[in-house]
């Protein structure tokens, strides 16, 4: 048997929003006084770029570059963007708004390869910067939970492509225990980063060595 949820207008999403999505109880988590909302621990950045100067070139980031706390692209520098990105720097998280199931999400390093000078991301991430000198490294596990990847997937709306809205990120509430811990995870997702960056670099060498013994073959 179907049950049918009624709400008054009074009680609709803002603009009065009849999207049956945007009232999946599956999204709707209480902040507790064991938690804290996400939106006290970090700021979203907007600030984006529609062309680069002639004499700058930047690392573009797709959303198929970050997945699983990692960026993952080999991408050369280039000159030329194509369309809106915005900026990003070293320390940022980014979580793409499109299609959560695929998981991406990043710490943004230092060490991604050909990195030098500007790095530029689609507008379809949403860009995390710390509201303090602490470290937000440790928001990546947190957002990775198969808790918080449920009310992302829920909280989807549109038709063509799916997203979930920036409201809904900032408010997740981040339990308190891993606030507590944030240094301690910090660290530690840093640390395998950089151990990724090492296998990444050992792979690209071994590539190198066997292009060369492959260039004298006929």
């Amino acid at each position: 048997m179907a049950f049918v949820s009624i709400r008054c207008s009074d009680q609709l999403g803002e603009s009065f929003i009849l999207a049956p999505e945007r009232y999946d109880p599956r999204r709707a988590v209480e902040a507790t006084d064991d938690s804290t909302r996400l939106k006290e621990i970090v700021r979203v950045l907007r600030n984006t770029v529609h062309e680069l100067p002639t004499d700058k070139e930047a690392i573009v980031l797709d959303t198929c570059d970050a997945r699983e706390g990692v960026i993952t692209a080999r991408k050369s520098r280039t000159n030329s963007i194509g369309s809106a990105k915005k900026f990003l720097s070293p320390g940022n998280v980014i979580i793409s708004r499109l299609r959560p199931y695929l998981r991406q999400v990043a710490y943004v390093d230092s060490l991604i390869p050909n990195y030098s000078g500007a790095l530029l991301c689609s507008t379809e991430f949403f860009v995390l910067e710390s509201l303090n000198s602490q470290s937000i490294a440790f928001l990546v596990p947190f957002l990775l939970t198969e808790k918080v990847q449920t009310i992302l997937a829920a909280s989807q709306e549109g038709g063509h492509h799916p997203r979930f809205n920036e409201s809904v990120l900032l408010n997740l509430p981040v339990p308190n225990e891993i606030i507590a811990a944030r240094k301690k995870s910090s660290r530690i997702v840093e640390d395998a980063i950089k151990k990724f960056r090492a296998s990444e670099a050992e792979i690209l060498c071994e590539i190198d060595a066997a292009n060369k013994a492959v260039s004298v073959m006929r």
